[in-house]
């Protein structure tokens, strides 16, 4: 439990080091040292991976996961992922405190609310790689929908004419462009996820994986609907935004909705 503890601890002062940015139009000074912010976020996630082991373990050698646990990994996967691109952009400040608090979120109901077991099928080595790529490609996806939320809260904040951005939050251009590039990888992988699917899931037709299979199928078409129409038809804004927060919505609820059923 003291590993939660610490993680929680260190995720709070990562978020707190960012906070004074978003309040800050004119203060260049006020960011925070990246060597020590990336000591502080580094040790967070270490010490959610390490709160995880147990659980981790028990995948490998009894085959049951929980739900909690799940959403705990995935949420370690965002935040390692989100920190990893602070060393190629500067576009993730406004956005970390998000991932951070979700990875609270779910290291208190880890620990603190642990959820039942559930069995997982045929779980082999495919199965292990499977399962660890859904989760990549949710942490991917996720991440580019709060790029697009972004887009819209400066795209809002644009029009209104009565804001100043602090230097912590970039332009509405460079948002746009990390947005599309993760889409797109995200679009790739979640193709990927789904061949991995049916070839597990031609095995074990259970209501289960129909369940996850249909929803994910779906995320898979929004996200597609959209990249084509920006490619083809330069859809921006707040289409593209409605876009990715429905097929997040899809893709979650094909996660951890399949696991409520």
């Amino acid at each position: 439990m003291w590993f939660a503890v610490f993680s929680i601890l260190f995720y709070l002062i990562s978020a707190l080091m960012i906070a004074p940015l978003l309040n800050s139009s004119d203060n260049e000074k006020r960011r925070p040292k990246k060597t020590l912010f990336f000591l502080t976020a580094l040790l967070a996630v270490v010490f959610h991976l390490i709160s995880l082991y147990p659980a981790l373990q028990e995948l490998a050698l009894e085959r049951k996961f929980s739900l909690v646990e799940i959403s705990s990994l995935m949420s370690v996967n965002i935040a390692i992922l989100a920190i990893l691109a602070m060393l190629v952009v500067n576009s993730m400040w406004f956005l970390l405190p998000i991932v951070f608090s979700f990875s609270i979120f779910n290291v208190v109901l880890e620990t603190f609310m642990p959820s039942h077991m559930i069995q997982l099928l045929n779980q082999d080595s495919a199965m292990l790689f499977h399962i660890g790529l859904s989760i990549f490609t949710y942490a991917v996806c996720f991440i580019a929908t709060l790029y697009a939320i972004q887009i819209g809260w400066i795209d809002h904040h644009l029009k209104a004419k009565k804001t100043l951005f602090p230097p912590v939050i970039p332009s509405l251009i460079t948002v746009e462009r990390h947005f599309f590039k993760l889409f797109a990888i995200g679009e790739l992988l979640l193709t990927l996820t789904l061949i991995s699917g049916v070839y597990h899931s031609i095995n074990v037709l259970t209501a289960e994986n129909i369940h996850k299979a249909g929803f994910s199928f779906l995320a898979w078409l929004i996200f597609g609907v959209a990249l084509f129409g920006h490619w083809r038809l330069g859809w921006r804004g707040k289409r593209m935004i409605i876009y990715a927060i429905s097929g997040i919505i899809f893709l979650t609820i094909a996660y951890f909705g399949s696991r409520l059923i």
